[in-house]
């Protein structure tokens, strides 16, 4: 036998970072989706429109028989001053607007381990050499399924504009998915990246 090698290389990042943003056109100057939102202090601040949505989260008429879900004021109001709790961004920032780009995604760790052994044999009086190279990417995610997965904003856009109401304030929805209200911040990324992965690799060196 040869050499032993082991190599491990760890590297931690963010997958980058964006802004809290309404869907549609919030200020009504013609461009959608770029107008920052504002982030309430408590309820008294909030301005939600009742909706109601079929199962499979398509916008209904309210008291149609299609309809599954009425998302009352008072349960937008409640979910969304909860998620702003929860929120490491907007929990610091009730009474403000949110920054432009100012939402940096949560650092993340993940490490690639690899080890190589060397074996020698002698052929025609000249010794070759093979190689064998075992690479474990993303080991964190073998030790813990929990680990190694980058994350990302389930949505970046949680308030959706419905124009302004009768007094000229600016409306809006909070975001559902399906019969469900937006209520975390985050959601883990599902790639090649986030999952571990085995390769065995040879090598053999004629002399």
């Amino acid at each position: 036998f040869g050499a032993t090698s082991i190599s491990l290389f760890t590297e931690g990042r963010t997958i980058g970072n964006t802004s809290y943003t309404f869907a549609g056109d919030a200020n009504g100057d013609g461009a959608a989706g770029n107008d920052l939102i504002y982030i309430a202090r408590n309820a008294s601040e909030m301005n939600f429109q009742q909706y109601c949505v079929t199962a499979s989260g398509s916008n209904a008429t309210c008291g149609a028989a299609t309809v599954a879900k009425t998302f009352t004021v008072a349960d937008q109001q409640a979910t969304w001053d909860a998620y702003i709790s929860q929120d490491p961004y907007l929990k610091d920032k009730r009474g403000q607007v949110a920054v432009r780009n100012a939402i940096f995604l949560p650092l993340k760790f993940r490490s690639d381990l690899g080890i190589t052994q060397e074996i020698f044999q002698n052929v025609g009086g000249r010794r070759n050499t093979l190689s064998l190279r075992l690479d474990v990417l993303n080991i964190d995610n073998l030790l813990n399924k929990k680990w190694g997965s980058y994350q990302r904003l389930v949505s970046n856009q949680p308030l959706v504009s419905q124009g302004a109401d009768v007094n000229g304030a600016m409306l809006y929805r909070l975001r559902n998915f399906g019969t469900n209200l937006l209520n975390t911040t985050y959601q883990s990324t599902a790639g090649l990246s986030d999952v571990w992965r085995m390769q065995l690799g040879v090598r053999y060196t004629f002399n």
